[in-house]
């Protein structure tokens, strides 16, 4: 190759990385996308106004996409329902073992909300 087909493809070739790498960001759904922020937010406003199974099933599906805070507000729900909402929330034993591990027991696995929810399952 000659030092002009160098010059041009380098860039080049820089520039469809970048662009796979976006490309690929643009398309992972993560936890804090805007959506998700404004999804937990809509829960906390339902579990503030004490609609319990709307903000369950909203700490569900966004403990299920990958969201922390809403997997402990579901472990939290689905472990004290019928204590403190005075109703079950239900929850296979995937969802509650993934949510134990996404919320990683708020970094303090000897805590006794982790201890609490680790015997639950």
């Amino acid at each position: 190759m000659n030092r002009k087909t160098l010059i041009l493809t380098r860039p080049l070739r820089h520039v469809a990385i970048v662009l796979a790498l976006l490309a690929g960001t643009a398309s992972a759904q993560t936890a804090d996308a805007p959506d998700a922020l404004q999804a937990f937010d809509a829960a906390m406003v339902a579990y503030e106004r004490n609609h319990w199974d709307e903000a369950f099933a909203a700490m569900l599906r966004l403990a299920d996409r990958g969201h922390p805070e809403a997997a402990r507000m579901a472990l939290q729900m689905w472990r004290f329902g019928p204590k403190l909402y005075q109703t079950n929330f239900s929850a296979s034993a995937a969802q509650v073992e993934r949510w134990t591990q996404l919320w990683g027991c708020g970094g303090d696995a000897t805590s006794r909300a982790c201890q609490l929810a680790l015997q639950a399952r």
